[in-house]
C-alpha cells in the first residue's frame, strides 16, 4: 500500500481540492498540517512553502491540478478527467475558472468583508480550524483577522477583481457562471460521472456549512446546484473538508440535499 502525505491547512481551498481528489480515489493517506508561521521548516525537505504538497513514496508534487493530473496517471481508477480529448479540454477550461475565478473570490471576501464582530468571529473560527491540526500560539490565533486582512498574497489577488461591487453581488454572478458550466449535468461539464471541476468545488460549497461559518447551505437554494450536491453527497465520505471529525459543526444529512 502507497504512503500518501497530503501537507497543507484545512482552511485551504487548494488543499481541499486535493484531499478530495484522494477521497474520491479511495486511496488512504494521511493529513499533515502545517502551521504556516513555520512552514518553511516543516516543508523544507519540498523546497518552498506553497501548499498543497503531495508526497506519494517520497516522490512529491505541488499546485492542486497538476496533483491531479499525476494522481490519474499513478491511480487511474476513477479518472479525474474523461477519455475524450475535447472533453477533457472542456473541463480543463472549467478548472481554469474554478482557479481564477471560484477559489480566487472565496479570498476576496476577506478582503471586501467589513471589520466587524461577524468578520472576526469567522476569522477566529478558521484560526481554530487551522490549530485543530497544527497548534497555534494563542496571541496568533486572536490576531487572525488582522492577519487575513494584511496577507500579501490575498491583497494580490484583490487586485484582480472589481472590488466596487459587493461581495453579494459578486457571489451571485459566480452562481450564474457556476450553472453555465454545470449545464445540463448532471456533473460539471456535462459529465456523466464526477471528475476534477465537481471534486475542485464541492469540499468549498460545502466547507462553511459544514464548519460553523454559515447556518446554511446556501447553494442548496439553487435547484440545479442542490441536485448536484445531494449527487456528490452521496459518493463523498461525510466529511470532505479535511476539518478535525470533532470540530464539524453540522453534516450534509443537516443540509437534507
Amino acid at each position: 500500500m502507497p504512503d500518501i502525505k497530503l501537507y497543507g491547512y484545512c482552511t485551504s481551498p487548494y488543499v481541499r481540492k486535493v484531499g478530495a481528489f484522494l477521497q474520491y480515489k479511495g486511496l488512504d493517506f494521511s493529513f499533515v498540517g502545517i502551521n504556516p508561521f513555520n512552514a518553511e521548516e516543516k516543508l523544507a525537505a519540498f523546497g518552498g512553502t506553497q501548499v498543497p504538497v503531495l508526497e506519494i513514496d517520497g516522490v512529491w508534487k505541488r499546485d492542486s491540478t497538476p496533483i491531479g493530473l499525476w494522481l490519474d496517471e499513478v491511480f487511474p481508477e476513477k479518472p479525474l478527467l474523461p477519455p475524450s480529448s475535447d472533453a477533457r479540454s472542456k473541463i480543463m477550461e472549467i478548472d481554469s475558472w474554478v482557479s481564477d475565478r471560484f477559489m480566487a473570490g472565496i479570498f476576496r471576501g476577506a478582503i471586501a468583508a467589513p471589520d466587524n464582530l461577524a468578520f472576526r468571529f469567522r476569522a477566529w473560527r478558521l484560526a481554530a480550524l487551522v490549530s485543530g491540526h497544527a497548534p497555534l500560539p494563542e496571541h496568533i490565533r486572536h490576531q487572525w483577522p488582522m492577519i487575513l486582512k494584511n496577507a500579501p498574497f490575498i491583497k494580490e489577488l484583490a487586485k484582480n477583481f472589481d472590488m466596487s461591487i459587493s461581495q453579494q453581488e459578486f457571489q451571485m454572478g459566480l452562481v450564474g457562471e457556476m450553472l453555465v458550466h454545470l449545464g445540463a449535468g448532471p456533473f460539471f461539464g456535462e459529465q456523466e460521472t464526477p471528475g476534477l471541476v465537481d471534486l475542485s468545488l464541492f469540499p468549498q460549497i460545502v466547507f462553511g456549512y459544514m464548519a460553523g461559518l454559515e447556518e446554511e447551505l446556501t447553494a442548496a437554494q439553487v435547484p440545479p446546484l442542490k441536485q448536484w450536491l445531494s449527487s456528490m453527497a452521496a459518493i463523498m465520505p461525510d466529511n470532505p473538508i479535511l476539518v478535525r471529525d470533532d470540530m464539524l459543526v453540522q453534516s450534509l444529512q443537516d443540509a437534507r440535499l
